[in-house]
C-alpha cells in the first residue's frame, strides 16, 4: 500500500477506529491528523523526511480529499453501512472486532458511494488493510468474503457478463478463392 489513495485509506482506518472507540467527532480526529506536530513528525520519520519538509507532508503522503471524504462519509452513513453489513455477516455486528469493523465500514462505504472505483480495487485495498491491521491472521479472508458478497448486491452490473445470444456471431472462415492461371 504505497500510493497516495492507499495511504489515505490506511489513515482513514486508523481514524475510523479512533472514532468508534472514543466517540470523538470526526472533525476532532481530522484536526488531530493535521494539527498535531508530533503525529506529523512520526509520519515524516517513517518516510525518511527531514523536519523542515512537514509543510506539504500530508498532501505528499496521502490523498487528503479521500481521507476527509472517508472520515466524513462513514460516520454520516454508518446506519446504512451497518444495514448492508448485517445482511451478509455470520455474526451480530457487535461481535465484529472494532478494527475489522472499521475496515469493513470503509469498504462498504466505497462500494456504495464510489461507483467510479471498480469493486475489485476496493476489495484489494480493504484486504491489504485487513492484512496490516486485522484482528487475526485470517481477518483479510473474512473481510474479502464479506465485501465480495456485498459487492454482488451493491454492484450487480460489474458481475454481469454479456450473453452469447446477444453477441454478433463470429464470421465463418472462408476458403481463399482458387488462383486463376
Amino acid at each position: 500500500m504505497s500510493g497516495r489513495r492507499s495511504q489515505a485509506r490506511r489513515y482513514a482506518v486508523l481514524a475510523l477506529y479512533q472514532w468508534q472507540m472514543t466517540g470523538q467527532a470526526p472533525a476532532t480526529i481530522v484536526r488531530h491528523f493535521f494539527d498535531d506536530p508530533a503525529w506529523m513528525q512520526v509520519i515524516a520519520e517513517g518516510l525518511g523526511l527531514v523536519k523542515g519538509e512537514q509543510q506539504s507532508l500530508a498532501e505528499a503522503v496521502y490523498d487528503l480529499g479521500l481521507f476527509q471524504e472517508l472520515l466524513r462519509g462513514v460516520p454520516e452513513q454508518v446506519e446504512e453501512l451497518d444495514r448492508h453489513l448485517e445482511t451478509v455477516l455470520d455474526r451480530p455486528l457487535r461481535q465484529v472486532t472494532p478494527v475489522d469493523l472499521a475496515i469493513l465500514r470503509l469498504g462498504v462505504y466505497e462500494l456504495a458511494h464510489s461507483p467510479q472505483i471498480p469493486f475489485r480495487a476496493i476489495l484489494n485495498e480493504t484486504v491489504e488493510l485487513a492484512k496490516e491491521f486485522g484482528s487475526t491472521d485470517d481477518s483479510h479472508r473474512y473481510v474479502n468474503g464479506i465485501l465480495d458478497r456485498l459487492a454482488r448486491t451493491l454492484r450487480p452490473a460489474e458481475f454481469a457478463s454479456p450473453t452469447r445470444a446477444t453477441q454478433e456471431p463470429d464470421p465463418q472462415p472462408t476458403s481463399p478463392a482458387p488462383k486463376s492461371r
